[in-house]
């Protein structure tokens, strides 16, 4: 079991990216250094897309510890890597420094636009034989979704974000509702696969309302702790090439929902320093402000560049995962401390100021390269 002796609890939201969650393995792997030692506590976990996936491995493994998490999260990389097709010398700029970024750019692959732009004259309801292997591959890595189901004092709590396509509805999958299909339906991207059907409703990828949710959290904890994916700033814009310009509005309009829902949270914070809110209501139900947290590494998500979500391969994920310790690590040396104190993220500057509309507030934004 995990150590719940730990002052510092918090709440994981991660968020997806397909290919790119790699690097939030590389942050958990990091984090569960932290939960061995008993300096952590991981109480509840929010998950989109390749969140979903981190959570349920994470959550699962630490029904035993944190070494098991680890385990199952190699696990469970190794296994998507097993699955993909896609080989380094298709890379875009095989030219490039071995550890450079760059090297996993095919934003401008002429193999990948390819692959989109039959993704534009096809349909997964014309090509059924191209299944989604999540779920065969979750199975291989959670064998007693039962197990992950029942709630221990030790392990946190799993919520899954998937999007309902006939209502426009946000549906999160909580304890006792996750399912290989759930996290399925939460990594369902719409031109790939078929929507996964679950109690006569359908299901696309949760990012498209909720990447990730933070209100599943805030009953659980006071201190949320994000795993960003998508660059909330890019320095060489505006995007030119067609492809570019596509995945850069997917990056906008999949994060919009988690700095809406930050700004929400963070407004109720004020209304409970103001005193406008009790901090114990009428009903017994107690508030308190939510301190955020972040780890993002907009530079290196920038140069990777977005089209390579796509293109999954086991180095890739290696070289995701070493990003991520690192990014992890920074935060863990700089920002460990103040958990339970006080949040490490700076909410004027990088969530009230983007909701703002004012040309100064839009100029105080700066990217960050896992940097705190």
């Amino acid at each position: 079991m995990s150590d719940t002796g730990s002052n510092r609890k918090i709440g994981l939201a991660l968020q997806g990216g397909g290919a790119h969650a790699a690097f939030t393995w590389g942050v958990l792997d990091r984090l569960l250094d932290e939960v061995a030692k008993g300096e952590l506590f991981i109480k509840a976990i929010s998950g989109t897309g390749g969140g979903a996936l981190n959570g349920a491995a994470c959550a699962y493994g630490l029904h035993d510890n944190a070494g098991e998490a680890k385990r199952l999260l190699e696990l469970l990389w190794n296994a998507v890597g097993a699955r993909s097709s896609w080989h380094p010398f298709l890379f875009n700029s095989p030219t490039a420094e071995l550890d450079s970024p760059r090297r996993s750019n095919v934003d401008s692959n002429l193999f990948v636009i390819g692959q989109r732009v039959l993704q534009q004259v096809s349909s997964p309801y014309l090509t059924p034989w191209l299944q989604d292997p999540i779920g065969s591959i979750m199975e291989q890595v959670i064998p007693d979704f039962g197990r992950l189901n029942e709630h221990s004092d030790g392990a946190p709590d799993l919520y899954v974000a998937a999007t309902n396509v006939n209502r426009t509805a946000l549906r999160i999958f909580g304890p006792g509702e996750i399912t290989s299909k759930a996290l399925m339906a939460s990594t369902c991207y719409p031109t790939l696969f078929q929507a996964v059907e679950i109690d006569g409703e359908f299901y696309w990828d949760g990012g498209y309302m909720a990447n990730p949710a933070l209100n599943p959290l805030v009953d659980s904890v006071d201190d949320l702790l994000t795993i960003l994916i998508d660059p909330l700033c890019v320095e060489h814009g505006p995007p030119k090439l067609p492809r570019q310009i596509v995945n850069r509005i997917n990056e906008v309009s999949f994060g919009s929902s988690w700095v809406t829902e930050v700004r929400q949270i963070e407004l109720i914070n004020q209304l409970i320093r103001d005193k406008v809110i009790p901090l114990e209501a009428t009903n017994g139900k107690t508030y308190a402000e939510k301190r955020f947290h972040v780890i993002r590494a907009d530079d290196f998500m920038e140069e990777i560049g977005a089209a390579s979500k796509n293109t999954p391969s086991p180095g890739f994920f290696l070289a995701l995962r070493k990003a991520g310790w690192k990014a992890g690590n920074a935060w863990v040396q700089c920002h460990l401390a103040v958990i339970d104190v006080r949040s490490s993220f700076d909410i004027d500057t990088e969530v009230k100021n983007r909701l703002n509309g004012s040309a100064s507030t839009i100029r105080s934004q700066q990217p960050t390269n896992g940097k705190p």
